[in-house]
Order: structure tokens, then C-alpha cells, then sequence
């Protein structure tokens, strides 16, 4: 089996020469890579800029990214090339034995199909490919995947060449790694958030229950709608978050039984950016901004905080506009008795084209009674 001691039996007449990159230009990709690991530069992610440096190093037509996301399985990631259309798939179980095996050895490998190898049978993936290289991603005692090379045509590699390809996998690794980490740690503070959330609602009456409750209309909306699946998670996890901003403004505000001052309209009005300012740390959370920023905007642009109009308005905010001013019309408020049901929908539609999306309160209009069902006990009493 070929190892990384083994390159020099590559230099067949069908190699390339020696317009692999030079020491310094190695240097340099293997230090963009290493940068993208802390989002340094760049719009891509960490993978990414694996993918690319590989590319680069071993005139690469294609490259593949395969993670262990269980004890048994490994996923294609980040495939690029003629192993594109690999993004995403599973190994076969074979495939997933013999990476084991080849994980366990910790070295490099290099294959071709005139070999007969397994390897060459299992991780040649591409139509038409006849030389192929893997290289383990670890970090410290953890084998957590290996970078797939394919090419159609031997590449003549150097030693450097196979140290920089040793190196961008476990960047890698690496990036797996922090990226799962970071995903933790951003999940439990999105915990944390929405327990603040909670928490605030809970101490006032008038509001306990109101995000879960515009998160389930909105929802709906969405479906109704027709929104992808994704965008009804964000938009669902957005409005459990989207007053957060209010634990900044002072209870009494929040609790005032008469109308607000102009003072205190403005402080009021400052929750939204005040609950994007305390979200935008954590780039989980990125998705989530545009709702909490604009779900006060109006359709005909006189809303707040930057007046945005029509389609301008992130869908998700049009979506939660709605939501949200129904919820509290039918609410108890300290300034006012709840609205009867009726007259909060006479209410949206008298808004629509104005204050609210027409198309969003017609959705809102035909989800309702079913949503009303399994929201009845939800609201406080």
C-alpha cells in the first residue's frame, strides 16, 4: 500500500512536471487556509478555503471533504470539481471500513486505479479519474475525517508538496472541530436568551406566553406561505427572540397603564436595536437580526427604525408584523382590555397596504382558526 514514503514511484511520463507550486507559494496557501480559521478574510468558510488550497497545491480536479459524523458513517463536505455532485453523500459501508483502516494508519496515501486497489476502487468517485490521494484531518487523539484528492492524470508530488497536504487536512480537522464547538457554545447561548426571554414575560402578566404565541402564528404564516423549511425555523426562532431588546428598557415603561411620552415612546422604540445589538455577537444568531431589526417597519414605509417599505421588508418581519399586533390586540394590556377576536382581523385587514403585507394578513386570515386551536391555553388568563 503507498504511502507518503512512496511518492517518488510517480514520476511516470504521464505526470505533470514540476509546475506544482514552489516552497514559497505552499507557504502561502497553507497560510491563507490557517487565517480563514479564525474568519480572518475572505466570505468563504474554513472548508472552503481547504478545498481551494488543496485545489491550488495539486492542480486538483476535484476535492472532497469527508467528515465521521457517526461511529460508522462519513459524509462528503465542502466537494468541489468533478466531486461536486458528492456534497452531502454518505459513504457506502465498505468505503466507510476501509477509511477506518486508512485513519488508523495516520499517514498519508496515494493510489492509482492501475493498482487494483481497494483504495482505488472505493475513492476514485469521479468518472474518468486514474490517481487519487488521501490524508488524514486529526486533531491531537481524535480521527475525525480525510481530505480526497482526484485527478485524472498522475501528479508528480514532491515531498513538501505531501507535508502541505498532510498540513491543509488537519487545518481541517481543525475547522471541524472549532466549528462543533462553536455551534455548542452559540446553541447554549441561544438557550440562555430565550430563557432571558421567558423570563421577562413572566414577570409581567399582560405579556407571559406573547413570543411563543407570534412564533406559532408566524409559523403557520410561513406555511401557508409556502416558505421553505429552513426559513420557518429561523423565522420560528426569531420570534421568540424578537423583543429581547425590551430587557433593557425600564419596567416602568413596560408596565405604564397610560399612554407613553414621547421620552418614553423613543426608549420604547429602541428595544429592536437594542435586541439586534445584544444577538450580533454570535453568528448563529446572524440570521435572526433582520427580524428582530424590522418587525415594527410598515408596509408603506412609515414604521421605525428605518423606515423600510414593501418588499424591502425581510419577509420574515412582514410575517411576524402581522403576528405580533395581532397577539396583543387580543391581549390584556395595562392601558386597555384585549380587543374581541373579530374585530383584531377587521383591524389587520383595515392595515393592509398600509401598516401590514395584504398578502401576509390574507395567509393570517385563513391559518387562524386552526392555529387558534391549539393556542387556547396558551394565552394568560
Amino acid at each position: 500500500m503507498p504511502t507518503k514514503t512512496e511518492s517518488s514511484s510517480l514520476r511516470t511520463p504521464s505526470a505533470r512536471p514540476a509546475d506544482l507550486p514552489r516552497p514559497l507559494h505552499t507557504l502561502e496557501v497553507l497560510n491563507t487556509v490557517a487565517r480563514s480559521l479564525g474568519y480572518v478574510e475572505g466570505p468563504g468558510t474554513p472548508f472552503e478555503a481547504v478545498v481551494e488550497g488543496v485545489t491550488k497545491l495539486l492542480h486538483a480536479e476535484g476535492v472532497a471533504i469527508l467528515v465521521r459524523e457517526t461511529s460508522d458513517e462519513y459524509v462528503c463536505r465542502a466537494a468541489q470539481g468533478v466531486l461536486g455532485e458528492w456534497g452531502d453523500y454518505a459513504l457506502s459501508s465498505t468505503a466507510s471500513r476501509l477509511l477506518d483502516r486508512f485513519l488508523l494508519r495516520d499517514e498519508v496515501l496515494i493510489f492509482k486505479r492501475t493498482q487494483r486497489s481497494p483504495w482505488s476502487r472505493e475513492f476514485l468517485l469521479a468518472a474518468g479519474m486514474s490517481w487519487g490521494a488521501l490524508a488524514p484531518m486529526r486533531v491531537r487523539d481524535q480521527r475525525v475525517g480525510a481530505l480526497l484528492v482526484n485527478n485524472s492524470h498522475a501528479v508528480h508530488v514532491r515531498a513538501e508538496h505531501i507535508e502541505a497536504f498532510e498540513n491543509l487536512a488537519s487545518l481541517a480537522g481543525v475547522a471541524l472541530v472549532e466549528g462543533r464547538l462553536r455551534e455548542g457554545l452559540e446553541d447554549l447561548y441561544l438557550s440562555v436568551i430565550m430563557s432571558l426571554t421567558m423570563a421577562l414575560e413572566a414577570k409581567d402578566p399582560y405579556t407571559e406566553g406573547h413570543s411563543v404565541r407570534v412564533a406559532a402564528y408566524s409559523e403557520a404564516i410561513g406555511k401557508q406561505l409556502g416558505l421553505p423549511s429552513a426559513t420557518l425555523d429561523m423565522i420560528h426562532r426569531s420570534c421568540l427572540l424578537h423583543d429581547i431588546g425590551k430587557i433593557a428598557v425600564d419596567q416602568t415603561i413596560l408596565t405604564k397603564s397610560g399612554r407613553l411620552n414621547p421620552l418614553e415612546r423613543q426608549k420604547m422604540d429602541m428595544h429592536v436595536l437594542i435586541g439586534e445589538d445584544i444577538l450580533r455577537p454570535i453568528a448563529l444568531l446572524h440570521p435572526l437580526l433582520p427580524g428582530v431589526r424590522h418587525h415594527h417597519e410598515h408596509f408603506d414605509g412609515t414604521g421605525y427604525p428605518d423606515g423600510l417599505r414593501g418588499e424591502r421588508i425581510p419577509i420574515e418581519a412582514r410575517i411576524m408584523a402581522v403576528a405580533d399586533a395581532f397577539d396583543a390586540m387580543t391581549s390584556s394590556r395595562p392601558y386597555r382590555e384585549p380587543i374581541p377576536e373579530e374585530e383584531a382581523l377587521s383591524e389587520l385587514r383595515r392595515a393592509a397596504g398600509t401598516q401590514f403585507d395584504p398578502r401576509v394578513v390574507a395567509a393570517f386570515e385563513q391559518i387562524y382558526p386552526a392555529v387558534k386551536r391549539t393556542l387556547e391555553n396558551l394565552r394568560p388568563r
